[in-house]
């Protein structure tokens, strides 16, 4: 990825207005959809061996945590309906022996790992081509370590159309790169008020200010985008899921996560 594809006034103004930003992503889309079957055939495995991943990266953060994770609707108060996945490549290093053990698992590790690199890079070259209006911002993610980028798997369970697969909300964290979804649903907006329906565009993923934003970009110019995911094809009832998608969460480190109500306390506004 080189920085000649980006502009610092194009990428600031696309946040100031929407919250977000198209950037390039030059990956096939066949290559994501390959990790998301792997994704799939993960989810087949035995609850012990899809649950046996289960450590953090960052204590501080909400998205930390590296694993699989399922919510129901009745016992989360998201009320939703999802399985997923959070993969960091750490993996490799705390779970060497189990993923030599179990085939599925470590070919979804690896496909998912194609697809972290390149969100790294993603992050990194959208925060380098930022650090001359934001000093700093770079070093603020990618300083340390081991850099707390989280990759998600998502399977959405059907409900009714026109019902939110994903509840409105502020993601936890500093960023999020939206990269690839099975169809459209996703909505962003910089208040409840003016959520939008957005779309992929081919070779690029979709990058979002998120809550805790203000602590690598030093401003109040700019704001975390307010979003949704809604269902809008009725042909999908009874189908094994609604949606997958792909997403990466980035954090700064050192910085501690805002509560589940503060990410999500817009919500009452469109009940």
């Amino acid at each position: 990825m080189d920085n000649t594809n980006l502009d610092i006034d194009e990428i600031y103004n696309a946040l100031q207005k929407h919250a977000y930003a198209d950037i390039p992503f030059p990956l096939d889309r066949s290559q994501i959809e390959e990790a998301v079957q792997a994704f799939f055939k993960f989810l087949e495995e035995p609850e012990n061996i899809k649950t046996h991943i289960d450590f953090t990266i960052a204590p501080l953060h909400r998205r930390g945590d590296v694993g699989f994770k399922h919510r129901d609707p009745n016992e989360d108060i998201y009320n939703d309906s999802k399985e997923f996945f959070h993969f960091h490549p750490a993996v490799f290093e705390e779970c060497s022996d189990f993923l030599e053990q179990n085939p599925t698992v470590n070919d979804f590790m690896l496909k998912a790992k194609i697809i972290w690199d390149l969100a790294y890079k993603a992050v990194q070259k959208t925060l380098e081509t930022l650090e001359p209006k934001f000093p700093g911002v770079c070093d603020k993610v990618f300083d340390t370590d081991r850099i707390h980028l989280q990759l998600r798997f998502l399977k959405y369970h059907w409900q009714n159309s026109g019902k939110y697969l994903a509840k409105p909300h502020y993601d936890a964290g500093s960023f999020t790169l939206a990269i690839a979804e099975s169809c459209s649903g996703l909505r962003i907006g910089t208040s409840p008020e003016t959520l939008k329906a957005v779309e992929h565009k081919d070779s690029n993923a979709i990058f979002m200010l998120s809550s805790n934003y203000q602590k690598v970009i030093d401003t109040d110019q700019l704001s975390a985008a307010w979003h949704d995911v809604i269902q809008l094809d009725e042909t999908l009832i009874d189908k094994p899921f609604s949606r997958w998608a792909v997403v990466a969460f980035v954090d700064a480190h050192g910085v501690e996560a805002l509560s589940r109500t503060e990410t999500h306390k817009g919500y009452r506004y469109l009940d």
